[in-house]
């Protein structure tokens, strides 16, 4: 705590005119004529003096100088300066207000935007874990609302947040979808698996890449099939259809080559 200041008696002083002149100059360039009036003003009446006798000494009315007083205090070193200045060189600058975070739908992405240059976050929906994640553990870090995490998550608010809370306890193993996948194909029928491998096979020879959206959305517009990306996911995985893309074209090209070859002979 810091000590009280003991009682100064201006009698018992040395004043320099010379020295005050000099420095009254460097002041009222630095702060402005007004502010280091109502300083020495509040200075004044620290020091004894009453409000008649401050003003006499500055040159303003008593009733200035018992204004100035009750200002400062009242508002502190707010008072000392004028309020129509731009930057205060008594109050502590104002702390940044963080720019507020807006999420955006993206094609297949969730694009997490903070406000300032080149500081996004991009996550993709074909990874739900990740995005599980990175969102309920802004949640949890009060960066961002439970609101607008249920609806990039495309879930309820009150599931969200006990997702995130689960998160917060267990970690993120426990978002981890612990169901087996579709165990019989009683859903899949054969035709549905027939236009599943035809689709792969077009997009991987028009295109060389393919996705589980993408072969799901053709499916449902050219047959009218509704089946869900994970079981595209899973069929794709269990025919062992994944790790022929790149293969599939070659092999196709060569056996085109060779038939070429055979037909030119």
């Amino acid at each position: 705590m810091d000590k009280q200041i003991p009682r100064i008696d201006c009698r018992s002083l040395t004043f320099s005119p010379g020295l005050s002149e000099n420095r009254m100059v460097q002041a009222q360039e630095s702060f402005g004529v007004g502010a280091i009036r109502r300083l020495l003003c509040f200075a004044l009446y620290l020091l004894g003096l009453n409000r008649s006798a401050i003003g006499r000494a500055l040159g303003i009315p008593a009733d200035t100088a018992k204004s100035i007083i009750k200002a400062v205090n009242q508002n502190g070193f707010a008072a000392f300066e004028d309020r129509r200045r731009s930057v205060s060189r008594f109050r502590p600058p104002a702390p940044v207000k963080r720019p507020p975070m807006t999420i955006r739908e993206e094609g297949r992405d969730v694009v997490l935007d903070f406000g300032f240059p080149d500081t996004q976050i991009r996550l993709s929906r074909e990874d739900p874990l990740q995005m599980k994640i990175v969102l309920l553990s802004m949640v949890n870090s009060g960066l961002l609302s439970a609101r607008k995490a249920a609806g990039a998550l495309r879930l309820t608010v009150t599931h969200t947040g006990v997702l995130a809370r689960r998160l917060r306890e267990q970690g993120s193993q426990s978002l981890v979808d612990q169901r087996k996948g579709q165990q019989q194909d009683f859903v899949v029928t054969p035709e549905v698996k027939a236009e599943l491998i035809q689709q792969f096979a077009v997009d991987v020879m028009t295109s060389g890449r393919t996705s589980s959206s993408g072969i799901s959305e053709k499916i449902k517009e050219r047959c009218s099939i509704v089946i869900s990306e994970r079981t595209v996911r899973h069929h794709l995985a269990r025919m062992g259809l994944s790790g022929i893309k790149r293969s599939l074209p070659q092999l196709v090209a060569a056996v085109k080559k060779t038939s070429k070859n055979c037909s030119d002979s």
